[in-house]
């Protein structure tokens, strides 16, 4: 069937153009794309600064409604909503098996190359080139195949659009809070970068009962978003220097520094900033393939803890779930989140508005 989706076919070159999509094989679902959220992990693949090489259909963030299935699908049956988990792990491997699905064996070998988890693709131009698929999702289509694995059944009751911000942003900046920090309720944070994940992680500090929860930005327009978000205070760290006033707004320094940014200054400024015995979490890819100076004497004589943070240490079958119910609950306000939606054709605009700080997350829609 033929399809129309955003591709990269060299870095730097985003087009929409019509491809063709082959039908679901065993264990796939073929997806009617309802919605795409926009991510900056796409423009870092576009761009060439993660692992996977162009050409590819762009998106993993997303949610629609299953058209059909391939043989040995057990879960799944056409018509039911599913929001889109690009992080399809085996749960057969070690890494999985001992609580790290996040961290499957079996995904650098296939998602992070941009394949289904068989090896292979279902995608190409209607001239013939094989396309990969960005993190086994490829959602930036009218329609997308997927492994049953990387799909998350979700009520009708939840929009897509929420649906489909949940697979990864959500996922990512409450996970880094809740997961991998394991934040305590009365303890003080703060979080560097208020784009989609830094919003999201200033709601994680909300649920976790964090207090004060300190935005850092070098936007105002970013910073605004955040306080809407739940932010009680807010530094525009082009304006005054981030870890003097991260000190200063706290006794010694936040007890947790989430640094949704990831390059090598805002890796340093988090560790710098977080108090004794605080934690600073990197859960940001900025300089996720550099080397990155670390002042050794903050970890060893004030016992500070440095925490990788990937995709929110989430447990997808466990954790993405417990997020939709949290939105259905009330506790996680990821309407507000959402703040411009885009038709596929203007996709690159999306991306413009995102680094711009126009937005606090968009969202591609599919009518």
């Amino acid at each position: 069937m033929q399809t129309r989706a955003a591709v990269v076919r060299e870095i730097n070159q985003l087009t929409v153009e019509t491809v063709e999509l082959d039908a679901p094989k065993a264990n796939e679902l073929l997806v009617r794309v309802h919605a795409a959220g926009v991510c900056h992990s796409d423009l870092h693949n576009m761009r060439g600064e993660l692992r996977l090489t162009p050409p590819f259909v762009m998106g993993h963030e997303g949610a629609g409604i299953v058209e059909a299935v391939g043989s040995g699908v057990t879960r799944f049956q056409p018509g039911d909503r599913v929001l889109v988990n690009w992080l399809p792990a085996d749960n057969t491997c070690p890494t999985c098996l001992s609580g790290h699905p996040n961290l499957c064996e079996r995904l650098a070998k296939t998602t992070f190359l941009g394949l289904l988890p068989d090896g292979t693709t279902r995608l190409k131009t209607l001239d013939g080139v094989p396309l990969k698929h960005l993190l086994s999702a490829a959602t930036m289509s009218e329609y997308a195949v997927i492994d049953q694995a990387g799909a998350i059944p979700f009520p009708a009751d939840v929009p897509f659009e929420v649906a489909a911000i949940i697979g990864c942003a959500v996922a990512t900046g409450v996970g880094a809070v809740i997961n991998t920090a394991q934040a305590r309720a009365g303890s003080c944070a703060a979080v560097i970068g208020c784009g989609g994940v830094g919003l999201s992680a200033i709601l994680g500090c909300q649920l976790a009962g964090c207090y004060p929860i300190i935005a850092v930005d070098v936007l105002d327009s970013k910073l605004e978003f955040a306080r809407r978000m739940g932010a009680t205070e807010t530094v525009n760290v082009k304006q005054i220097d981030a870890v003097k006033t991260l000190r200063a707004r706290t006794r010694l320094g936040p007890d947790y520094v989430f640094d949704t940014v990831g390059s090598a200054a805002t890796i340093a400024q988090a560790l710098q900033a977080a108090a004794p015995a605080g934690a600073a979490v990197i859960a940001g890819l900025h300089a996720a393939r550099s080397d990155v100076p670390i002042p050794a004497g903050a970890l060893i004589f004030q016992n500070k803890r440095l925490l990788g943070s990937f995709a929110g240490s989430m447990r997808p079958q466990i954790d993405l779930p417990r997020l939709v119910e949290l939105y259905r609950a009330g506790r996680l306000q990821l309407d507000a989140l959402i703040s411009k939606r885009y038709p596929l054709a203007e996709v690159a605009q999306a991306f413009a508005d995102m680094e711009a700080g126009a937005v606090a997350r968009g969202v591609i829609t599919f009518q």
